[in-house]
């Protein structure tokens, strides 16, 4: 039953790879982020619903075989501000399953003030470094943050209300705890907790 929300999610996951794939396309040069730069890559939290879809996809490779022999699980790879503890190396080793706000970190996001009536644009101070100081951006190759951030939001109320958690609307989740339970032997709902919050949410 919950499975139709992931599904959605991946729906959402694959338009932003696409205007992702476009955004690179378009300007080309001016992005320089590549394989190994991971200055943007820390702790963060997410919706439950992007939790459990990405719980889901990697408990099926065995996210724990993913990591170096070496790691293990402790409070300081819990907090925030911290590196992900995803990171190897400077790699993602969860790459393909990543977040959402991971694949857009350095590009062209645009969100409007409180008024609505003009926008402002972010993006990593590593690229568009050789632009000249007349550049503007093109909304039209730029990550519109606020309906990718609403789109989220209204899955993630949806998926909420379907297991019974209203109330835990606006919990979010520890990204390190995608290995908790991670148990291969075990069948896909026997793996992933919908009822105990206290289990996943940060407080």
């Amino acid at each position: 039953m919950v499975e139709k929300y992931f599904l959605e999610y991946c729906k959402i996951r694959d338009n932003i790879d696409l205007k992702i794939s476009e955004i690179l396309s378009f300007y080309k040069g001016d992005i320089l982020c590549k394989k190994g730069c991971s200055g943007c890559c820390m702790a963060i939290t997410l919706f439950p619903v992007e939790f459990f879809a990405i719980k889901q996809e990697t408990d099926k490779g065995s996210l724990k075989t993913l990591l170096s022999p070496s790691f293990t699980l402790d409070s300081k790879n819990t907090k925030q501000n911290q590196d992900c503890i995803f990171l190897e190396k400077s790699i993602c080793t969860i790459y393909e399953s990543r977040p959402i706000i991971c694949r857009t970190q350095g590009l062209p996001l645009f969100y409007f003030s409180d008024t609505l009536e003009d926008y402002t644009i972010s993006f990593c101070d590593k690229n568009f470094t050789s632009c000249r100081e007349d550049f503007e951006f093109n909304t039209e190759y730029s990550i519109d943050l606020d309906k990718l951030n609403s789109s989220l939001y209204k899955l993630n109320k949806e998926f909420m209300k379907e297991i019974n958690l209203e109330n835990n609307m606006d919990k979010r989740i520890q990204i390190s705890l995608l290995l908790s339970n991670n148990n291969t032997s075990a069948s896909a709902s026997d793996k992933i907790d919908y009822k105990s919050p206290s289990l996943y949410f940060n407080e």
